[in-house]
């Protein structure tokens, strides 16, 4: 058994393949950027990232790249023994909070002796500094832990620099299995260099100040709206804006324009949303009465859209009556494979049903499904794979298990293609009744 929870484990590294392949094939798109910005392998450094939606979050950090990482998790999730096992086998480590009681924060001391020793071993420990997860393109305060283990680690390190580095995880929906998702690596910081220059100031002062680079840091590498009582209408906003096939193409080409260089794939679509959402802020901030209109439109328009049942993308990109045909031939044209789909992978979502159902935070969803699909996904294919070849000669047995691997994938593309196109269709129908803007 491994002495330290960052150790070599022959069985953690054979089974790291299949769960690194099965978090990217969990999104219709995984994109990383910025791997380039990391400290050299073996530097002693903490990954601090936003935190939206649950246990995906640290998943989705995991296959950015080969390297060890060890995670944190709150304490709470530790209190049966095999929970217990199982996150250590996994690197999850417990790190206690204010809600978990005055004698249970104590433990603290020792969660960051911990920590420290898996960045001085030059594994990355990955924390969520906003301490709880939240569904929205914004932060909450950062806690302190996440400094207290980098001055700690200052102290052991023998003069060795220790960096936080700032991650920011952008999903194209938080709720919907296989969306998009986008991890983006900013710059790290340097905190042995940034102590030095601030040396003379008391340490509560250099606190405060490392919180706000950090959270500054991290808001950069997302989509960040300030969580006020605008951010719904502002994020509607952006995203009829951003949505728009003109508009898109006309706020990419100014985007690349200044920065000198072409983007590529969900960094499109995440600088055309964070584009509109510095028009809007802008616009409040030079127009507030103008802003406060509009946002009341359009906050209007929100609220009809949904009791619809109408997507804001319906609504961006407005399909004329060709595409709408057209989908809806494919619609037709897909739905046989999908009733297929649906029956070879019924041993797969009817357990992810009966499990969401017992889950409250609707945050955990993608975490549920993703942990079922995981643990299923060769039991399921190894029970068709018998069934075929007992039923059939073995090249029609092939050829049903080939159309039955991608069975879950499709399920959930195809749902999301049809919700799309059901929309789009009430859309048309009932857009003239819409609020105006």
């Amino acid at each position: 058994m491994k002495q330290h929870i960052q150790d070599k484990d022959w069985f953690y590294t054979f089974l790291r393949h299949f769960v690194d392949w099965s978090v990217r094939s969990s999104f219709s798109k995984y994109q990383v950027e910025g791997i380039e910005n990391l400290p050299e392998e073996g530097s002693i450094v903490i990954w601090a990232s936003n935190h939206t939606n649950a246990l995906m979050d640290p998943m989705v950090m995991l296959p950015a790249n080969k390297i060890r990482k060890v995670f944190v998790a709150r304490a709470d999730i530790f209190k049966k023994n095999w929970a217990k096992r199982a996150l250590y086998f996994l690197r999850v480590m417990p790190i206690y909070r204010i809600r978990d009681g005055i004698d249970a924060v104590k433990h603290n001391n020792e969660c960051i002796d911990q920590a420290t020793g898996v960045i001085l071993d030059g594994v990355p420990f990955i924390i969520f500094p906003e301490a709880t997860h939240r569904a929205k393109h914004s932060l909450l305060k950062l806690s302190k832990g996440i400094f207290h283990i980098a001055e700690n680690a200052i102290e052991k390190s023998n003069g060795r620099p220790v960096y936080i580095q700032p991650i920011g995880i952008e999903y194209s929906d938080y709720f919907r299995f296989r969306n998009k998702v986008l991890v983006r690596f900013g710059q790290p910081i340097n905190i042995n260099r940034f102590l030095e220059e601030h040396s003379d100031e008391p340490a509560p002062v250099a606190m405060l100040q490392m919180r706000s680079i950090l959270s500054d840091a991290l808001a950069k590498e997302i989509v960040y709206i300030p969580d006020d009582e605008d951010y719904d209408a502002i994020w509607e906003y952006a995203k009829l804006k951003a949505d728009n096939p003109e508009y898109y193409k006309k706020a990419l080409a100014d985007i690349e324009a200044k920065e000198g260089r072409k983007l590529k794939g969900l960094l499109r679509i995440q600088a055309v949303d964070k584009y509109a959402v510095a028009e809007a802020l802008q616009m409040r901030e030079k127009d507030p009465e103008k802003a406060k209109e509009l946002f009341a439109k359009v906050d209007s328009l929100r609220v009809w859209r949904i009791q619809h049942g109408i997507s804001v993308y319906s609504i961006a990109r407005d399909r004329g009556v060709f595409k709408l045909l057209l989908k809806t031939l494919v619609a037709i044209l897909g739905a046989p494979y999908y009733f297929f789909c649906g029956l070879v992978g019924c041993l797969k979502w009817i357990p992810i049903v009966y499990i969401l159902r017992g889950v409250k935070d609707d945050a955990f969803y993608n975490t549920a499904r993703y942990g079922a699909r995981l643990a299923l996904a060769i039991p399921m294919a190894i029970i068709w794979a018998l069934v075929y070849f007992l039923i059939f000669k073995w090249y029609i047995a092939t050829a049903l298990l080939l159309l039955s691997l991608p069975s879950l994938k499709y399920l959930y593309d195809y749902g999301r293609f049809f919700r799309v196109y059901i929309s789009d269709v009430r859309w048309k129908f009932k857009k003239k009744h819409a609020p105006k803007l």
